[in-house]
Formats: C-alpha cells, structure tokens, sequence
C-alpha cells in the first residue's frame, strides 16, 4: 500500500485554489498525467470517469467516486478498480493558500498490488508532485500581470503638399 503526502504554500486565495484543486472537472488543464474527465458533477457519491496520458501504448481510463467534499476545505476520490485515492486539504494561511495533498494505493486486485510493490511508491510520489507543480504554474500564470506590448508605430505617410511629387 503506497501512500505519499505532499504540501505546500500556494501564493493564491482560497477560492482559487479550491476552483481547480476541488473541481476534478480542471484536472486537465493543470496536471499533466489527466488528459480528459468525463462527468456531469461532482458532489459527494458523483461517479465519473479520469482518462490518463499514455502507459505502455494506451490511453487508461478509470472510474473515480466522490467519497468526501467540504466546500473550500476537502476533496476525495476513490477509484473501485486500482485502489486508487486522493485527497486535498486547503487551508487559508499567511496570505495564500495551504494544500496537504495525500494520494495512495490500496490495490484490490492481483494486477495492482504487482505495478504498487514494484513501481507505485516511486509513480505516487511522482503524480503528487507533478500534481502540486501544475497547481501552482496555473495559479501563478493566472495571477502574473499582464506586459503590454510594443506595437510598432505605424508610419504615418504625409500627404505631398503643392510643388512635391
């Protein structure tokens, strides 16, 4: 059973964090191993589907359950076929936002429990972090102002006056 915590202090409000870190529906747009979600809400006992990036030559898709969601506090969701789970944990602090990320396996089936004793510690810890990365450059990227650019001037061509040709 693999299981990893991560933190961290995000330079972003709650109410911004929790928009994408409480929404599995923005997964895609922040963390880079979800490439699509498939479901229509996502309160507590919502079932819907994650679709991963590419392993071995294929797209995975799996079925996630909403087990736990406090608005602007908690999110977890369980996957019935790998054992699969994460929860997030948001926290107002010192300007920003306090996240506890916690993502494990408790494999239910033969398969699983193979890919977590050999590999899963090493794929979580990986997945959590790339997790918290991504969370933080969308929030950084959304909040960083915006530099204006420099047109160019555009050249102003003057009439020819009496006598120019």
């Amino acid at each position: 059973m693999s299981e990893y915590r991560a933190q961290a202090h995000l330079d972003a409000p709650l109410d911004e964090v929790w928009a994408l870190a409480g929404n599995p529906a923005t997964y895609p747009q922040w963390w880079p191993v979800a490439v699509e979600i498939r479901g229509e809400s996502f309160e507590v006992g919502d079932v819907y589907t994650q679709v991963l990036g590419k392993f071995a030559g294929r797209r995975l898709e799996y079925t996630r359950i909403i087990d736990r969601r406090d608005e602007l506090k908690e999110l977890r969701w369980s996957c019935p076929t790998t054992g699969g789970f994460q929860r997030w944990l948001l926290t107002p602090a010192q300007g920003g936002t306090f996240v506890e990320m916690e993502m494990g396996l408790h494999p239910p089936a033969l398969r699983y429990r193979l890919f977590d004793k050999s590999v899963g510690r090493w794929f979580i810890k990986r997945w959590a972090e790339q997790a918290i990365d991504g969370l933080r450059q969308t929030l950084a990227s959304a909040r960083a102002p915006e530099v204006p650019s420099r047109a160019p001037v555009p050249k102003v061509e003057t009439p020819p006056t009496a006598g120019q040709s």
